[in-house]
């Protein structure tokens, strides 16, 4: 999945734009790094029940530590993946606030301007499209 691009903040509406962007590609990855954590403790069971039957069936040491090798690495793929959803929850927290923050701020700043008789008042970041 590619990074989206998002462009110079030259307004109030390219700001709050750029913010969900922010927000809805982070929640994009938190689905995939769910998915891959999942999949990495499956497929981590499945390599230590792999592992008991070879031992079972008398298989060498070597490909049952392989095998046992291969569990660890997808634990520790899990593991990364479970950090990096932790991460991605904080990301879409920031973004959240920060959207809201700008919403409230900026919007007051807007009131205010709409509000004010002076021209010079006027700023192009609130009404440009």
């Amino acid at each position: 999945m590619a990074i989206t691009k998002i462009n110079d903040v030259v307004n109030h509406r390219a700001l709050m734009d750029a913010l969900n962007t922010i927000r809805a590609e982070v929640e994009a990855r938190q689905e995939d790094v769910d998915n891959l954590a999942a999949w990495s403790g499956e497929m981590s069971e499945r390599m230590r029940g792999i592992a008991e039957e070879l031992q079972a069936l008398n298989v060498d040491g070597y490909t049952i530590g392989n095998i046992h090798m291969l569990g660890d690495l997808l634990d520790g793929q899990k593991a990364a993946a479970d950090r990096y959803k932790n991460a991605t929850d904080t990301s879409v927290t920031q973004a959240e606030t920060a959207a809201r923050t700008a919403h409230r701020n900026h919007g007051r700043i807007q009131d205010a301007v709409d509000d004010t008789d002076v021209p010079m008042a006027n700023n192009r970041f609130y009404d440009a499209e």
